[in-house]
């Protein structure tokens, strides 16, 4: 990655625990994305709500595997993730001011200085956010009987013979960190299951 830092924060001080992400990058986007490197020196914050509650959906869209699905995630579509976001940009804000980043900054490109209104800022974020990737979720582990789930405790598909999965997309609830170190205990565990190898106990962290 080429994001050398990440912090953790509250959006407010009487949580127990934080619920936003921050990563910096010493290094600018064209167009606030990161896929091109401005002609230009610069550096990036982003921040998002770690376990958003904005819910969306994926659909297929033709009978043929080979079609993409339609995604929709459906982002910001909860009032308390964009009250998070916010909390977050003013955040980014006041790191770019701190003594330790100041000597570097000489301009905010986007948004801008000028965009300070909350609804300004979330427009904003609605046209130029994007995915900070590491996906999960869709193929939800739990019980049978509850129909927004596709898989039991032992990654087997409900109702499907000879069928497991194994990534992301099967943790029923969201992380509060990237997803791969879950990810390969998740891939450990179903090998250790397939093969019929006695589970591990329970560890206390």
């Amino acid at each position: 990655s080429p994001s050398l830092a990440f912090a953790f924060w509250k959006s407010h001080e009487t949580l127990d625990l934080p619920d936003l992400q921050v990563i910096f990058t010493p290094a600018s986007y064209k167009e606030g994305v990161p896929t091109q490197l401005d002609e230009f020196p610069g550096m990036t914050i982003a921040s998002w709500p770690m376990r958003p509650l904005s819910t969306g959906h994926v659909r297929a869209r033709d009978a043929d595997m080979a079609v993409k699905p339609l995604i929709q995630p459906n982002y910001l579509a909860h009032e308390e993730d964009r009250r998070i976001l916010l909390v977050g940009i003013r955040l980014m804000r006041r790191l770019v001011h701190s003594p330790q980043l100041a000597p570097w900054y000489d301009r905010e490109e986007l948004p801008g200085d000028g965009v300070q209104d909350g609804d300004e800022l979330l427009d904003f974020a609605r046209r130029y956010g994007t995915t900070m990737f590491h996906l999960m979720g869709t193929c939800r582990m739990g019980p049978a009987s509850r129909r927004d789930t596709v898989i039991d405790d032992t990654l087997r598909v409900h109702g499907v013979e000879g069928l497991r999965v194994a990534d992301a997309s099967v943790m029923p609830s969201m992380l509060s960190a990237n997803t791969n170190a879950a990810t390969i205990m998740i891939a450990e565990k179903a090998s250790d299951m397939i093969l019929g190898r006695p589970l591990l106990p329970p560890a206390k962290v």
